[in-house]
């Protein structure tokens, strides 16, 4: 039997990741959590699926379960970037603000940097 990852190209697996991203977005969390977990199984080292889970983690009131999903990827910007959101909603502020500010330092250039200065300046002070 053929793996998931040999299955699907990385067109493919792109495909299902904005799919999953746009059913989130229209509240459907369950649809976008199985496309989720089909990329994830597809492409288990990318982190994508793991960052469209913890936003259905998110969408379901579950911060907790968000930050840990986005704790146990590689440091990437969009990874941080996210967890410094997932960390916010559990009211852990200064963490938050730590995470957002280096992501918002080390990415300046970028849309990540600049959603991560959006996401600071929104913090309660």
């Amino acid at each position: 039997m053929a793996e998931a990852g040999d299955i699907l190209e990385s067109d493919d697996v792109r495909t299902l990741v904005e799919i999953g991203f746009m059913a989130l977005m229209r509240g459907q969390a369950e649809a976008a959590a199985e496309i989720f977990a089909g990329v994830v199984a597809a492409r288990p080292a990318q982190e994508a699926g793991h960052i469209g889970t913890a936003l259905v983690q998110l969408h379901r009131g579950d911060p907790e379960a968000a930050a840990a999903t986005l704790r146990r990827l590689p440091p990437s910007d969009a990874a941080r970037l996210f967890l410094g959101l997932a960390v916010s909603r559990t009211g852990r502020i200064a963490e938050a603000r730590a995470i957002l500010a280096d992501v918002a330092s080390a990415a300046a250039e970028t849309p990540h940097g600049a959603s991560a200065r959006a996401m600071l300046d929104a913090l309660p002070r």
